[in-house]
């Protein structure tokens, strides 16, 4: 039996090296033996050791993120690869590329009480693009190229638009770990030559006529195509419509043309600008976009027209879409700024520039006269000491939609992730460690206490695998975004429900587990302390205050909708 499964394992793990994957993600376990040896003696992948499954597969999820190609997460059987459900949701949300690989004991054990066995076929249900359960079959039951195609077709699916996880549930029966050594090599996987969805001339010209003249926004929701931002500005600058750039749009900050980049949008959205000058067509691409304001407006306001272009999906949960284009979204703004369609009438973009210049000032006047630590602030730090070609991971609730608000385009090159597809916080520590693994450049993480909290046990691997990242945790003891919500309206039980203190100190934690960790005190110690990139992981914890960071977020809001009267 022993070799029936490395038989089956070696080579297909082989055929997963020469197609590209880099990176393995293994925990320990008995039943996983097969698939952990053939990934530990394989030479072209990296095998990243976890203890727990939950973060693993998280972590894999981040190098997917970084790389935009697929790492390897593997598990044994039993409750471990149920841990994989919520990296396997949030990968087929936020479109990440991920191979699950659990496994299992064979068929005649399931049922009748075998231990650590329960139903694994189809385990992760509709958020696995695709799922397959085998048996490794014995030597010569099988095409000799089974293995190897098995791998093109995982890494295939989990790229091709949109791409997502895959899962291969694997049952192997004892022994599980050979008398000899396992043998090498297998069959050379197919040659998969993968494409793009083209918008057809007509589409194009379509398009083109419906923004021709018209007064326009371009929309750029997160998204993970690098070359997406620079389309996007030629786009905008052929119609004469300004850019709304999300934060992990990739269109905030880097090379391309900032001219039309409006950084502010989410507070002049909240601001009530879009009811001042509203926009008749909005292109958009990418996912919904984080400011609330924004996309809660467009989906209030269906005479604004909304153009989504998307190749895969429905990504329009207010149903107000008037023209879908099923294009690849790069392809198609660079074929719309090709058509040279007419732009939009005179002083539409120098009023989105002059209100967008109005709300920064306003916000750099009230942060100037705040109290250092204040959450914005630590935003505005990272926006501007960052160094060039960092990656920054952002933790869902308030701190992307601080980043929404407040980290300003520039031309310094910074690429932001974070796990949006499903919006949750939990794994993501674990996720941004993967990418920070996997990026090669300066790696930051920026969190909440609660995403951290949830996560504490990456600090551990953080230090045990010696990763090079900076982790920023925004410590305000508990769920600071429940005060901009309705639950905060009941103060009988908003605390024990929603605000949910917990008193941890992140400092004597992350050294616990290894990490060097300090609190940030003064904004020059965190800029000081962002500006320089460490050989180890370490932790900088910034306290701040839930009910004093309602007031100052409610400030700033006043201060831009002032700014913006009689524009």
């Amino acid at each position: 039996m022993a070799d029936r499964n490395y038989g089956f394992t070696v080579p297909l793990v082989r055929a997963l090296a020469s197609l590209g994957v880099a990176h393995a993600c293994i925990t320990p376990g008995s039943r996983s033996t097969p698939l952990a040896l053939a990934l530990a003696e394989e030479p072209g992948i990296t095998d990243w050791p976890h203890i727990d499954e939950r973060s693993s597969a998280f972590f894999a999820l981040g190098i997917g993120r970084a790389t935009h190609f697929p790492a390897v997460a593997v598990c044994t059987s039993g409750t471990a690869a149920a841990e994989f459900l919520p990296a396997a949701v949030e990968a087929r949300h936020g479109r990440v590329p991920l191979i699950l690989v659990t496994a299992d004991r064979p068929a005649d054990l399931q049922g009748v009480g075998a231990p650590q066995t329960i139903d694994q076929a189809g385990l992760f249900g509709a958020a696995a693009k695709w799922a397959h359960d085998l048996e490794p079959p014995a030597p010569g039951e099988a095409a000799p190229g089974l293995a190897a195609a098995l791998a093109a077709r995982l890494v295939t699916t989990a790229l091709e638009p949109p791409a997502g996880p895959v899962h291969l549930n694997l049952r192997f029966r004892e022994p599980l770990v050979p008398d000899s050594p396992p043998p090498i090599g297998g069959a050379e996987p197919p040659v998969v030559l993968p494409g793009r969805v083209l918008p057809g001339s007509a589409a194009v010209a379509r398009l083109a006529a419906h923004v021709s003249g018209r007064r326009g926004l371009v929309v750029c929701g997160p998204q993970d195509d690098p070359a997406l931002p620079a389309a996007a500005a030629a786009c905008a600058a052929a119609c004469g419509f300004p850019l709304v750039a999300d934060p992990l749009s990739g269109a905030r900050a880097g090379r391309h043309d900032l001219s039309r980049v409006i950084a502010a949008a989410d507070p002049l959205a909240a601001a009530g600008w879009l009811r001042h000058t509203p926009p008749e067509v909005v292109v958009r691409v990418g996912a919904l976009p984080t400011s609330k304001p924004l996309w809660q407006w467009l989906a209030e306001h269906p005479e604004a027209e909304q153009v989504l272009i998307d190749p895969a999906g429905w990504r329009d949960p207010g149903a107000t879409a008037s023209l879908v284009v099923r294009a690849d979204p790069t392809a198609t703004l660079e074929a719309l700024a090709a058509t040279a369609p007419h732009p939009a009438p005179g002083g539409w973009i120098d009023s989105w520039r002059q209100a967008d210049a109005a709300a920064r000032t306003a916000l750099d006047r009230v942060l100037a006269e705040a109290a250092f630590p204040n959450e914005p602030e630590v935003v505005r730090v990272l926006g501007e000491a960052l160094p060039a070609g960092a990656l920054l991971a952002v933790a869902s609730s308030m701190p992307i939609r601080d980043v929404d608000a407040f980290f300003p385009a520039r031309p310094a090159p910074v690429r932001l992730i974070g796990n949006r597809g499903a919006a949750g916080i939990d794994g993501f520590l674990s996720t941004g460690l993967g990418a920070a693994a996997a990026a090669g450049s300066p790696a930051y993480l920026l969190a909440g206490d609660l995403s951290t909290l949830h996560d504490l046990t990456a600090l551990g691997t953080a230090a045990r695998l010696g990763i090079k990242a900076t982790i920023v945790v925004i410590h305000n003891d508990g769920g600071a975004i429940f005060h901009f919500l309705p639950q905060a309206t009941f103060p009988a039980h908003f605390e024990r429900h929603w605000g949910t203190p917990h008193g941890l100190d992140f400092v004597a934690a992350a050294q616990v587990f290894g990490v060097t960790a300090t609190r940030v005190h003064r904004r020059h110690e965190l800029e000081e302390a962002v500006a320089a990139v460490p050989d180890r992981p370490r932790l900088l914890e910034v306290r701040t205050e839930r009910a004093a960071n309602f007031d100052l977020h409610r400030r700033l809001r006043r201060a831009v909708e002032e700014a913006i009267t009689g524009l």
